[in-house]
C-alpha cells in the first residue's frame, strides 16, 4: 500500500497509538497529531494522574487488599474468592480500553507476562492481584533491577516458582535429605535475566537456587507474607554465572545475585530482545536490539530510558509502513473495544471471549508466558472466535460493554444508515485511513435491512476484517 503526504501523519499516529497504547479511540488520532506525536509519547513515558479512570475503579473494592486479607475472607467464606477475581480481571480491562495512562497499561501486561505467574496455581489465586499491584504496576517505568527484586520475593512468585519449599540440603543420622528446588533458579536465568542462550550450565543453575535457599513463605493459609528463615539457609560458598559468593552470607546471597545479573551483559540484550519483539516485530532488528541493550547498561537498567530509545528509533518507525504485526488475543479484543468507544463495566463476556481464543486472562500456565510473537496466534479457529466477537461486539451484544456505533458514526458526520460511510468514518478514525480499497468496498455493500443495524454489521465486518488483526 502507498501513502500520500496526507496520509503519512495519521499513518505514523495509527501506528503510535497501536504499539505504545491498545489502539485508538474515535478522534485520539487527531487529538494526537495535534499534540505532536513526541509530546503524546513524552506524557505516556511520564504518566500522571488518571481521576476518570480512578472513578471507572472505585467500586472494585477488593483491589487494594492485601493477601492476608484476602485469606481471611476466604477462610470465613470461600465464595469471597470469586469475587476477589472477578474485580481483578475486570479491573485489567477496564484499565486497558479506558485509561490514559495508555503506554504504562501496556508495559504491565509485558511485564507481568515476562515475570509469569498463574492465577489458578493454589496460593496464587488469593496473590495475583497483589502481585500486579504491588511488584509489577509501580516499576514498569523503573530500574529493572527494582523490578526484579520485587517479582523475585513477592509470596506469589515464591509460591508459583516453589522457592517457599527451597532449603538447603542437611544431613539427618548420615544421611542427605536433600532440600534444594531448582525451578525459581533456572528461570530466573532462563525467562527473567540472561536468557536460555547465554551459556549458564545446571551447577549455575543449582548455585542460583543455594543463593535463594530460606526464603519463602510464612504462612499459605493466614499470613501470606515473605519470611526469610535463616536455618534453612545455604550457607557454603557459591559460583553463579561469573559471580562468585562467599560462604557465610545470609538473604544476601540473593540480594548478590540479582545485583549481578540486573547488570549482565547478556540481560541487557535478552531484555531488550523481549521489548523489541513487542514493540517492534516478531523477528527483533537486531541493530534495534543492540541499541536498547548499550541504554540498558549505560542507565543501569533505567527501563524508561530504553523505551525511549526503542521508540526515537528508525526501526520503530519504519515498522508504520509495514505489513504490520498480528495482534494477539488481548490486543486485538482491547483494541476493538476502544474503536467502538465501548464502556465496559464487567469482564466476564469479554474474558470468555479471550479464552476461546486461548488467551484467558492471568491464566498462562507456563513460566515463558504467552508469546509476544503475534504470528504464533493466528489459525483458523482463533480468527473465527475474533470475528464472532467482533460482529457481537458491535450489535451491542456482548455483556457489560456498552457500545453506540450508530452514535460514533454521527460524531464523524456522517450518516450511520449508509454503509460506505460506516466504513469511510472507520477508516479515518480508526485506521488512519488505512483500511484497502477491498476492505472499504465489501462494507459499503452491506444491506440496508435485517435486524440489526447497518452501522453495527459495517462496523462489525470492520473490526472483523484483515486491517483490524495487525497493528
Amino acid at each position: 500500500m502507498s501513502f500520500s503526504p496526507a496520509d503519512l501523519g495519521p499513518r505514523a499516529a495509527v501506528h503510535l497509538l497501536n504499539r505504545a497504547a491498545f489502539g485508538p479511540r474515535p478522534g485520539e488520532i487527531s487529538r494526537a497529531l495535534d499534540k505532536g506525536l513526541e509530546r503524546w509519547l513524552l506524557e505516556q513515558l511520564d504518566p500522571g494522574p488518571d481521576p476518570e479512570l480512578d472513578t471507572r475503579l472505585r467500586g472494585l473494592g477488593t483491589l487494594g487488599y492485601p493477601i492476608s486479607q484476602v485469606l481471611a475472607l476466604y477462610d470465613a467464606d470461600q465464595r469471597s474468592i470469586g469475587v476477589i477475581l472477578d474485580e481483578l480481571m475486570t479491573a485489567k480491562l477496564i484499565r486497558a480500553v479506558h485509561t490514559q495512562n495508555q503506554l504504562q497499561e501496556v508495559l504491565v501486561d509485558f511485564w507481568f507476562n515476562h515475570f509469569n505467574i498463574f492465577v489458578s496455581e493454589g496460593f496464587d489465586r488469593f496473590s495475583t492481584s497483589a502481585y500486579e499491584r504491588d511488584a509489577i504496576r509501580p516499576r514498569v517505568l523503573g530500574r529493572f533491577r527494582d523490578l526484579l527484586g520485587a517479582t523475585a520475593y513477592h509470596p506469589a512468585m515464591l509460591f508459583y516458582l516453589d522457592n517457599y519449599l527451597n532449603n538447603a540440603n542437611r544431613a539427618v543420622g548420615g544421611r542427605t535429605i536433600l532440600g534444594i528446588n531448582e525451578n525459581y533458579g533456572r528461570e530466573l536465568l532462563e525467562l527473567h535475566t540472561v536468557g536460555v542462550d547465554a551459556g549458564y550450565t545446571q551447577a549455575d543453575v543449582i548455585d542460583a537456587a543455594r543463593c535463594f535457599t530460606g526464603i519463602g513463605i510464612d504462612n499459605l493459609l493466614v499470613g501470606g507474607n515473605m519470611v526469610f528463615r535463616a536455618q534453612n539457609h545455604d550457607r557454603g560458598a557459591k559460583s553463579v554465572f561469573g559471580l562468585n559468593i562467599a560462604a557465610g552470607g545470609l538473604q544476601d546471597d540473593a540480594d548478590r545475585l540479582l545485583d549481578h545479573l540486573a547488570q549482565h551483559p547478556a540481560t541487557a540484550r535478552f531484555v531488550s530482545l523481549r521489548l523489541v519483539q513487542r514493540f517492534v516485530a516478531d523477528e527483533p532488528p537486531q541493530t534495534l536490539v543492540a541499541k536498547c541493550a548499550d541504554t540498558f547498561l549505560r542507565t543501569g537498567g533505567e527501563l524508561r530510558e530504553v523505551m525511549k530509545t526503542l521508540f526515537g528509533s528508525t526501526e520503530f518507525w519504519a515498522e508504520a509502513f509495514g505489513p504490520g504485526k498480528h495482534k494477539t488475543p488481548f490486543e486485538f479484543t482491547v483494541s476493538a473495544l476502544r474503536a467502538v468507544d465501548a464502556q465496559v463495566t464487567a469482564q466476564r463476556a469479554v474474558a470468555a471471549a479471550l479464552a476461546n481464543m486461548g488467551m484467558p486472562l492471568y491464566g498462562c500456565n507456563p513460566p515463558t508466558g504467552y508469546s509476544s510473537r503475534g504470528g504464533d496466534w493466528i489459525n483458523p479457529s482463533s480468527h473465527l472466535y475474533r470475528m464472532n466477537f467482533a460482529l457481537d461486539l458491535a450489535a451491542g451484544a456482548v455483556a457489560g460493554v456498552a457500545v453506540d456505533v450508530r452514535g460514533v458514526v454521527r460524531r464523524a458526520g456522517r450518516d450511520p444508515e449508509d454503509p460506505s460511510a460506516v466504513a469511510t468514518t472507520m477508516s479515518n478514525e480508526i485506521f488512519g485511513r488505512g483500511l484497502s480499497a477491498q476492505t472499504l468496498g465489501a462494507i459499503g455493500r452491506v444491506s440496508r435491512s435485517g435486524p440489526v443495524s447497518v452501522a453495527a454489521r459495517a462496523v462489525g465486518l470492520c473490526l472483523a476484517g484483515p486491517e483490524m488483526q495487525v497493528r
